[in-house]
């Protein structure tokens, strides 16, 4: 099985994973700054319960947001290491002048 991955761009959807969290954050906060005193006190009941159900799930969204820009990022270190720890394994296991070389300097005849 081969995975292949690309750290800069695991790294680079976290981040807008992570601007779709402030953004929907906005939401929540415009939706929570409506004042609705103002629809009279049948109207402003039912607007509430809206707003409150909106808010609620613009919270989940947000969370949901957050929490993918940190799985994208971690699964983006757990890979880095993955590959360091593999580097490394496979190095010593190479005799000492072939360690460092480039792979068109180790090509065999």
């Amino acid at each position: 099985m081969s995975i292949y991955l690309y750290l800069a761009t695991l790294n680079s959807t976290a981040v807008t994973w992570e601007e779709t969290s402030e953004m929907i954050r906005g939401s929540a906060k415009s939706l929570t700054d409506i004042d609705t005193t103002h629809l009279g006190p049948r109207v402003a009941s039912a607007a509430g319960v809206f707003l409150e159900t909106w808010t609620t799930e613009i919270k989940r969204l947000e969370t949901a947001a957050r929490d993918h820009g940190d799985a994208l990022r971690e699964t983006a270190m757990l890979f880095s290491i993955s590959d360091q720890d593999a580097v490394e394994r496979s190095s010593h296991l190479l005799t000492w002048t072939n360690r460092n070389l480039s792979p068109t300097e180790g090509e065999l005849p």
